[in-house]
């Protein structure tokens, strides 16, 4: 069993390059399954939905949201990796 969250930072802009980084280094956490940054588009969310990442919570994200998706084995861990989001976009680390 996994459980899939989302967060969203609304009116946030960073680089795509640098958000598939931060996804990938997420997705080879301790326990994360798989892990997604994206704008809020309606592509993206689609996109989402379909890889089974979209939450209902950010359904109604919009083109100028970033959109965090964690799928873990437990809360606890997705909620690890969303804060290690936040550490990296904040820049503290390296790799994003």
């Amino acid at each position: 069993m996994s459980v899939v969250v989302n967060r969203v930072r609304r009116g946030f802009y960073a680089d795509s390059v640098a958000l598939m980084r931060i996804a990938r280094r997420l997705a080879a956490g301790a326990g994360v399954r798989d892990a997604s940054l994206m704008i809020g588009s309606d592509s993206n969310k689609a996109l989402l939905n379909g890889a089974g990442l979209l939450a209902a919570d950010a359904r109604s994200a919009q083109a100028d949201d970033l959109v965090i998706a964690v799928r873990a084995r437990n809360a606890t861990q997705a909620k690890a990796a969303l804060d290690e989001v936040e550490r990296l976009l904040a820049g503290d680390g390296d790799g994003a």
